[in-house]
């Protein structure tokens, strides 16, 4: 079953990366360009990471995303140098489920979740039955579904750990828990009276996670299963290339424009 969801990934992924890029070319065969799949339809910080990378004769090309499986399938099969867009939980489960040969090889930031309402000024205003919309992946749903707990919407069950499913919670107040894929949740804030939202979906977004969020995830210091991180397929992850295009990431400049571009959202690890 596992090798049949692999193939139609790819399968699937091998037409929206040629969409994506522009061309029938697999990651470029000159060593100077890196491709870099992010998720979103912008990335501001990679940007920045391109333009310092082209003084050194490094040619950054950012690929753009619109759904999470398909950034792994990708650098998987080929199509991208390094992929920018999950944390280490994500990455573990993807690489178990479809048996990916990728590595992580250096983190950049954490990212908390957030609540966010259109229609309500306070989460305590929620009414019994209402719909509430979570990211469809299995570990941002489950962190999504912890939050909800820490709302006191909802209550999980304490043994299945960080990745919670919907079969895990109990829901005295009946509301009506929806997964969407998460690029596609800020819309739902017109219909739905709250919606858990990823910081980086959020500022595309035009939403501000500290000042709209109604309630954010804590972002503790030292280990975080939810830091965010850059891979590599792991035949290249001792490329030079790769890596001083991640050094170059992990400098104070990127790190000053990580801050601004989130608005403090996005807190660097490095």
């Amino acid at each position: 079953m596992k090798k049949t969801l692999r193939i139609i990934a790819l399968a699937f992924v091998a037409v929206l990366v040629l969409a994506a890029c522009g061309s029938g070319d697999s990651a470029s065969e000159d060593s100077n360009v890196v491709k870099v799949g992010v998720v979103g339809s912008d990335s501001v910080v990679w940007n920045h990471v391109a333009e310092k990378a082209a003084a050194e004769g490094i040619e950054i090309e950012v690929v753009y995303f619109d759904s999470y499986p398909l950034p792994n399938a990708a650098l998987d099969a080929g199509e991208l140098d390094l992929n920018s867009f999950q944390h280490y939980i994500y990455f573990e489960n993807e690489v178990e489920q479809f048996g990916y040969n990728l590595e992580v090889v250096g983190e950049t930031s954490y990212a908390p979740l957030g609540i966010y309402s259109n229609l309500l000024d306070e989460i305590d205003a929620i009414e019994d039955g209402a719909k509430i919309i979570i990211p469809d992946d299995v570990t941002n749903g489950g962190r999504a579904l912890l939050l909800l707990q820490e709302a006191g919407l909802i209550t999980v069950d304490p043994e299945v750990g960080l990745t919670p499913t919907l079969k895990d919670v109990e829901n005295p107040h009946g509301f009506e828990i929806v997964e969407l894929a998460a690029a596609n949740i800020p819309a739902s804030l017109e219909e739905a009276p709250l919606a858990v939202i990823n910081s980086g979906i959020a500022r595309d977004a035009g939403l501000q996670p500290v000042e709209d969020a109604l309630l954010i995830e804590e972002a503790e210091p030292g280990e975080n299963p939810y830091v965010n991180i850059i891979v590599a397929h792991s035949d290249r992850a001792d490329d030079e290339v790769l890596k001083r295009v991640v050094e170059l990431y992990q400098s104070d400049d990127t790190k000053e424009v990580i801050i601004e571009d989130s608005k403090g959202a996005s807190i660097p690890v490095f």
